[in-house]
């Protein structure tokens, strides 16, 4: 599926917002107060360009106020320009890193670890073998890999399980983590949503923190980002204090309202605690 890169920014807020909640009345009333995918603050700052009859505002103005500085453009390389100039395969690939460069590393991350899986019809890649069916993936023009399954072995204390298959005649055991096996994982630690200090996943998805123990921050300041369905977002502190918890190690699968840190406001001697 292709998508424009103004409709993937569309898609990203949509997800967004039906993912922690919020309605769109909410979300016009109050733009400032959300953590908004990264491609929707481009798109307010017209990195994509500028609709017909300017912006509406002020929505614009108050859903950018506190988001920080525009990042600075970066001019192209050699290594892009070169590729932007060089056959279609090289320019497209180019393209996708330059304008989505965090679907783009997953992308090559994925072949890397797995191969050329394009070569998988739709079926066969997201149900995978099915006992007693012989499946036919084609590598190349005239070759051929006729796959079976004949046994999945129970899982052992690891969540590994022996898969059994037929390639091209040949009986070949391949190891297999099975992901739906239980493996004693603590419940995590919900945010309050009543203390201003918690600060909450937005919604499910993979959160890598970028802030330390004991870190000072600053209200608006990023102490994390998120990323799901291939799109990034920052999650900022919700007000100025010193980073006191994290509650998550630095890159952890989340679900919405988890607690990721606690930022507990500096006191002062004339002040007392807060």
């Amino acid at each position: 599926m292709k998508v424009t890169p103004s409709s993937k920014v569309v898609g990203d807020l949509a997800l967004h917002l039906v993912g922690s909640g919020v309605s769109t009345d909410e979300f016009a009333e109050n733009p400032a107060g959300y953590d908004i995918p990264e491609s929707v603050i481009g798109f307010l700052r017209g990195e994509l360009g500028n609709p017909a009859g300017g912006w509406p505002e002020p929505f614009r103005t108050r859903a950018l106020e506190g988001r920080g500085d525009a990042k600075p453009e970066t001019p192209l390389t050699a290594d892009d320009q070169a590729g932007l100039d060089g056959s279609p395969v090289e320019r497209r690939g180019t393209l996708n890193r330059l304008l989505f460069p965090g679907p783009t590393r997953e992308f090559l991350e994925h072949r890397e670890k797995y191969g050329d899986t394009s070569r998988l019809s739709a079926n066969q890649f997201f149900y995978g073998l099915r006992r007693g069916e012989e499946h036919r993936v084609t590598l190349a023009p005239g070759v051929e890999l006729l796959i079976g399954l004949e046994a999945i072995s129970e899982p052992d204390e690891r969540g590994m399980r022996t898969v059994m298959c037929i390639l091209n005649g040949q009986l070949r055991p391949v190891s297999v983590r099975d992901r739906s096996i239980a493996s004693e994982v603590p419940a995590a630690e919900k945010a309050d949503r009543g203390n201003p200090g918690h600060v909450a996943a937005p919604f499910a998805g993979v959160v890598t923190l970028v802030v330390a123990e004991g870190q000072k921050v600053a209200a608006g300041d990023t102490v994390a980002t998120i990323e799901a369905m291939k799109m990034e977002a920052a999650i900022t502190a919700t007000r100025g204090g010193v980073v006191s918890r994290l509650a998550i190690t630095p890159v952890q699968q989340v679900e919405g309202g988890d607690l990721l840190t606690v930022i507990s406001v500096v006191s002062t001697e004339e002040d007392g605690p807060q």
